[in-house]
């Protein structure tokens, strides 16, 4: 009798290892397909970005019209589920702002957004170019998101929602969202007070062109000895 115990519990020890090395293979199996699919996703992105993708923040990086730039998935700090942000290096010192989707926009009317921060200019600026969230199958009037400005960090930041996981934009809509974000620069920086608020992205104009010994620079005193 004691022999058909041993040999049972022996049995069992099997299928439990059985299982176990099984479940660690699905999970593994699971786990590379979900990577391959995740880099097919955001090679793209990183493609527009110049840079490259970081699987473990599932993050595009690069450099978009002379900002530092970056494409994520994250999850939500307000709710569950899961959103996909666009950002660009913009900094501008000043304070933070955000400016957030409130859902009640009549069919006709851009929505009333709830800003935090920030100043009426920018409010009007981020209002007149919700139209372009339509080309990225985004609905201003219906679906939630937010723009908003870190100070501390320098950047300018768009979150929209994800309806699934495999929700990532393509890149012409990475395109967009960023575009968006890099016409916003001017604006906060003329709201935080900042030098170069005319600037809109690409190459810095360059102080120093169009300049020769003896010449005068205008605005700081100093003239021909």
């Amino acid at each position: 009798m004691s022999g058909t115990y041993v040999w049972f519990t022996v049995a069992m020890c099997a299928i439990s290892l059985i299982s176990l090395v099984v479940t660690a293979y699905l999970a593994a199996h699971f786990n590379r397909g979900a990577k391959r699919d995740l880099t097919a996703a955001l090679s793209p992105l990183a493609e527009i970005l110049g840079g490259t993708v970081d699987l473990e923040t599932a993050e595009a990086s690069g450099r978009y019209r002379g900002h530092l730039a970056a494409a994520r998935m994250a999850n939500a700090t307000d709710g569950p589920g899961r959103v996909f942000q666009t950002e660009i290096v913009d900094g501008a010192g000043g304070e933070d702002w955000r400016a957030t989707s409130t859902r009640r926009g009549e069919s006709d009317a851009g929505p009333p957004l709830f800003l935090e921060g920030g100043s009426p200019e920018l409010a009007a600026t981020v209002e007149a170019a919700l139209p372009s969230l339509l080309a990225i199958d985004l609905d201003p009037r219906r679906d939630r998101f937010r723009a908003e400005y870190l100070a501390s960090a320098g950047i300018l930041r768009l979150t929209r929602p994800m309806r699934t996981r495999r929700d990532i934009p393509g890149p012409e809509h990475l395109a967009v969202m960023l575009d968006l974000l890099v016409g916003l620069g001017p604006v906060n920086r003329r709201t935080q007070g900042a030098p170069d608020a005319g600037w809109a992205g690409g190459r810095l104009p360059d102080p120093t062109e169009d300049r020769h010994p003896g010449a005068s620079i205008a605005g700081d005193g100093m003239s021909p000895a």
